[in-house]
């Protein structure tokens, strides 16, 4: 049954007497002493006025006659075997006019459904609330019902113990999402039987997670190292580029295009000492009747040589730099996406014995 409490006070209230500072025609005069203790009497009586004002505002609203029907519900229910309807009527008439006597069958709703922790925080709970039970006699039977329930649970309430080794700076440790406060780690907790979730982290440090299961009576430490979090390499850069979405330049392109400039490089230079020999050529010799006539002693031979040469070489390995250009013109084109498969076009300018241009390779 729900308990109530009545205020110890009687119907008749004793007023304080009042004094009133006498005026200039008559009376004593108010010191100054005096008037500084009656201002701190009154800043004090403001104060306090104001505290019990706010914890007024902060406790829950209480309404034992609701409470009392909520109780007399969940009783009911109970005793025809509903728990699952009762037990929640006696969280609501807890809330409403807390009591020990629905401390203590709330109890029992948690022992029944295995949570021997809860259960045995609510008796404990329930010895405290116990003091405002009216009936000396009633109170007792409350305490020894309580006193009852911690004895039985004391050896079926687990406990867990969590430690975390070295506990960096900033450190916080959670159990089952509610914060663990750093005093209340290395000792034996009390929790319900079942799997428990623990967190550690602290800035700077990888988070560890453990679960762990326990059961009734069963007392367990878990164990907790927060290591310093690894931070990224420069080496670790190409290689995100790569899984980025949208892919990224693969190394054939860039491989295929430093060697297209290589051999474009090595085409123009075969040209320049082709249009050398050719150059030597008409130094040294000109068109005469019935021949080519050529300065004594000029070789003619090595420079025609070397002219034919150096342009054969031109053709092939600028050819191969086109194609090479190409490639990884190709390649770049085609790995950002479709937003990056716009045209692509390479030129690279080429100079003959007979003019000069730019050859346009790539994809449109």
């Amino acid at each position: 049954m729900a308990e109530t409490t009545t205020s110890p006070l009687g119907k008749h209230c004793i007023a304080a007497p009042s004094h009133h500072p006498a005026d200039a025609r008559g009376g004593a005069r108010l010191t100054p002493r005096m008037r500084a203790v009656a201002g701190l009497a009154s800043a004090a009586a403001v104060a306090l006025g104001g505290s019990a004002a706010r914890a007024q505002q902060q406790q829950p609203p209480r309404d034992p006659v609701a409470a009392e029907a909520l109780f007399k519900a969940a009783r009911a229910l109970v005793d025809k075997g509903d728990y699952a309807a009762g037990c929640p009527k006696f969280e609501a008439s807890l809330e409403l006019n807390p009591s020990a006597s629905t401390m203590i069958n709330l109890a029992r709703c948690h022992e029944r459904e295995g949570k021997v922790a809860t259960a045995w925080h609510d008796y404990n709970r329930a010895i405290v609330l116990n003091r405002e039970t009216a009936g000396e006699q009633r109170r007792r039977g409350l305490e020894e019902i309580a006193q009852k329930g911690i004895s039985d649970l004391d050896a079926r309430v687990p406990k867990l113990r969590v430690v975390v080794k070295s506990a960096p700076s900033g450190a916080e440790v959670q159990r089952d999402g509610t914060p663990v406060p750093a005093a209340a780690l290395g000792e034996p907790l009390p929790v319900d039987p079942g799997p428990h979730e623990i967190r550690a982290s602290a800035p700077g440090h990888e988070t560890e997670t453990r679960s762990v299961t326990l059961r009734e009576g069963e007392s367990v430490t878990v164990e907790l190292t927060l290591r310093p979090a690894a931070r990224p390499t420069a080496a670790t850069a190409p290689e995100k580029a790569k899984e980025a979405p949208g892919g990224g330049v693969p190394t054939w392109a860039w491989v295929s295009g430093a060697a297209g400039i290589a051999l474009a490089g090595a085409s123009v230079g075969f040209l320049i000492d082709d249009l050398s020999a050719i150059g030597a050529l008409r130094d040294s010799c000109r068109e005469v009747t019935g021949g080519t006539y050529c300065k004594p002693g000029y070789d003619f031979a090595a420079d025609n040589a070397r002219k034919n040469r150096d342009f054969g070489l031109f053709v092939g390995l600028g050819g191969a730099g086109l194609v090479a250009l190409g490639a990884a013109a190709y390649g770049i084109a085609g790995s950002g996406g479709e937003e990056a498969r716009a045209p692509a076009a390479v030129a690279l300018p080429w100079v003959a014995p007979s003019g000069a241009g730019a050859s346009i390779f790539g994809s449109f």
